[in-house]
């Protein structure tokens, strides 16, 4: 199953989910967090090293991260594309992610 996750639009938490949902609600999480964000696990998300690069060179390395961080960390969902869409006003970048689940 196909499903289409913006980087931008955050989902309501939903603590109980299971199956497709809950694997959706861990691909955005992934995709929105920096690494050293979170106190017990450093190395969860996304590497900080994409800061102060230009726009698209930024794109480019979080696309790649992108990929990486899903193979490694929630290895149900299949990553089929990764679309830059843009930057927010407040300099994040936004993402679509496609992964198959």
């Amino acid at each position: 199953m196909l499903v289409k996750i913006n980087s931008a639009e955050p989902p309501k938490i939903d603590w109980g989910a299971s199956g497709v949902a809950e694997i959706a609600q861990n691909v955005f999480t992934l995709i929105n967090t920096l690494q050293y964000e979170v106190a017990y696990d450093r190395t969860l998300g996304i590497k900080r090293d994409f800061v102060d690069m230009p726009e698209q060179e930024a794109a480019a390395f979080v696309t790649a991260q992108i990929y990486s961080v899903i193979d490694e960390r929630e290895p149900r969902a299949a990553v089929q594309e990764v679309n830059y869409l843009g930057m927010a006003e407040d300099g994040t970048l936004i993402f679509e992610v496609v992964v198959d689940i």
